[in-house]
C-alpha cells in the first residue's frame, strides 16, 4: 500500500488522493467514498448542485448530496477537501451568475453554504515525488493571474493558500466573475472558477512549475490531458493521485 506522504493546504494527508469531479447532483461519488481506505484523502472539485436537465435528477436528491457531502468533511476534517465551483459561488455572489440557476431555492442554498462555509475553500495542493499539484475548480489561467498582479502577486508565487486567504474578499470575487470568450464572456481569460479547459492549450496560460488539475469542462470521453501538466477531470466519475504522481480513474 502507498506510504508516501503528501502536504494538502488544509493539513498532511496520505496518498492515494481520491479525486472527485463535478458532481452536479449525480451520485457517482458515494461509491467510492463509502469503499475508502484508512489513508485515503479525498477532494471534491466544486460544483455540487445544478444538475443537468437531461440527467432527470430531482433538486431535492442533488441537495441531499450536497448536505451529505458537507457531513463527509465534517466526520473527516482531516482527510476530505471541498472546493467551491461557480455553481456555488453564484448563490452568493451575482457577479459569478451562471447557467441553472436555481431561482427558487436560492435562498436556502446560500444559507447552506453560509452557514457551513468553513468546510470549504479555493484551491489545494500536495507535492508528490517533488512535483506540485493545484487543485481548483476550473484551472489557474496565468494571464488571468498576471491582470490581477496587485491581488495575487507573481505568478510564479502563487499558492493554493494565495486564493484561500483572499476568500469572499470583494477585489477577489470581482476577479472571479471574469469569463473569456470560450464561455461567451468578454475577458481575455477565465477565472479559476470559469476557465475552459480550451484557454490551456496556449502554454502562456499554463503556471510552469505546477501539475493543474481541476474540472469544470464536461468531457464526454474521458479525462483530458494537455501536455501532461493540466488534467480536466469533469467526466462523471471519480480518479486517484497515486504516489508516482499518476491520475488514474477508479
Amino acid at each position: 500500500m502507498v506510504t508516501e506522504r503528501a502536504e494538502i493546504s488544509n493539513g498532511t494527508m496520505n496518498t492515494p488522493i481520491i479525486i472527485i469531479p463535478d458532481v452536479h447532483g449525480r451520485d457517482f461519488w458515494r461509491w467510492t467514498v463509502t469503499h475508502l481506505k484508512e489513508e485515503d484523502a479525498v477532494i471534491f472539485l466544486g460544483d455540487y448542485l445544478d444538475p443537468y436537465e437531461n440527467e432527470w435528477i430531482y433538486w431535492s436528491d442533488a441537495y441531499k448530496g450536497l448536505l451529505d457531502i458537507i457531513e463527509l468533511k465534517r466526520t473527516n476534517p482531516e482527510k476530505v477537501v471541498l472546493l467551491l465551483g461557480n455553481h456555488d459561488l453564484h448563490y452568493l455572489f451575482p457577479e459569478i451568475r451562471g447557467s441553472r440557476y436555481n431561482e427558487y431555492q436560492a435562498e436556502k442554498i446560500r444559507k447552506t453554504f453560509l452557514d457551513d462555509m468553513d468546510c470549504f475553500q479555493m484551491a489545494a495542493e500536495c507535492e508528490i515525488g517533488g512535483r506540485r499539484f493545484l487543485f481548483t475548480h476550473a484551472g489557474i489561467n496565468k494571464m488571468w493571474v498576471e491582470k490581477y498582479a496587485d491581488l495575487f502577486g507573481s505568478a510564479e508565487m502563487v499558492t493554493a493558500e494565495t486564493f484561500n486567504h483572499l476568500m469572499f474578499k470583494e477585489a477577489f470575487v470581482e476577479a472571479l466573475g471574469d469569463v473569456s470568450s470560450l464561455r461567451w464572456g468578454r475577458d481575455r481569460a477565465g477565472s479559476m472558477v470559469w476557465a475552459d479547459v480550451e484557454e490551456f492549450e496556449w502554454s502562456g496560460a499554463r503556471l510552469p512549475y505546477m501539475i493543474q488539475v481541476f474540472g469544470h469542462t464536461l468531457q464526454d470521453n474521458g479525462p483530458r490531458v494537455i501536455d501532461n501538466s493540466m488534467y480536466c477531470l469533469d467526466c462523471k466519475r471519480a480518479f486517484v493521485l497515486n504516489a508516482l504522481g499518476e491520475i488514474e480513474e477508479i
